[in-house]
């Protein structure tokens, strides 16, 4: 009997400490929830968009006047690239009583483009781009009122100005697949630095040109691959 009772008090003995020190154990730490990304794997494209617009605002601008063109571009990624935008302004309006009709402004820019894709295949795309290229006037310009017999004719000289120039802008881009679209707005402004012009309907051209500057806004249709 005495000696079951010290056989008893032996395994009592040796379980103790291993139930403390389950007792006493810390509680298992929680994983830190990480938060995932914005998009899924989004895969390195081109895109081309074709859009139509309005100029608007600006220093240069009388009234709004409608505007299209075209892009080009590449996204590493859908994050990072460049692209090539060509926009038409067939009939720009700037108030001026020695212009015969409306110009027609042409601008040629090579951007830097930043986009953030959203979405799980990165179809949403809002984006932001700028860089430097080309704005071009053509003017019909009043030189000469003729007096005849029949009444006055009124001389014109046509004339085509090009100069150094920039852009900056914005907007978001959008797709279901393949198709979607482009909206944009974006700010131009043409070099201040006069040059020297032999006639002077290019030197009148050459002032009106000389830091033209308005907004463009866009929308159109947009492809990616």
């Amino acid at each position: 009997m005495r000696m079951s009772a010290y056989v008893i008090t032996a395994v009592l003995a040796a379980g103790l400490p291993s139930t403390a020190i389950a007792q006493s154990a810390p509680p298992a730490q929680v994983p830190a929830i990480v938060p995932g990304p914005i998009a899924g794997p989004v895969q390195s494209h081109w895109t081309v968009a074709g859009f139509v617009g309005s100029n608007f605002a600006g220093s240069s601008v009388a009234d709004a006047s409608t505007s299209f063109g075209g892009q080009v571009g590449y996204l590493w990624r859908g994050v990072v690239g460049g692209e090539v935008i060509a926009d038409f302004a067939p009939s720009f309006n700037l108030n001026n009583a020695f212009l015969s009709e409306n110009p027609r402004t042409n601008a040629y820019m090579g951007n830097a483009i930043f986009a953030l894709p959203i979405g799980h295949s990165g179809q949403w795309q809002p984006y932001v781009s700028g860089g430097a290229g080309s704005i071009s006037l053509r003017t019909v310009v009043i030189n000469a009122l003729i007096p005849t017999d029949t009444g006055v004719i009124v001389g014109t000289s046509t004339n085509d100005q090009f100069k150094f120039g920039w852009d900056v802008g914005g907007g978001l881009m959008g797709f279901h697949g393949l198709v979607g679209f482009r909206a944009d707005a974006r700010y131009y402004k043409a070099s201040t630095t006069s040059q020297f012009q032999t006639t002077p309907s290019g030197a009148f051209t050459d002032a009106l040109l000389t830091g033209l500057n308005f907004w463009r806004a866009n929308i159109g249709v947009a492809v990616r691959w």
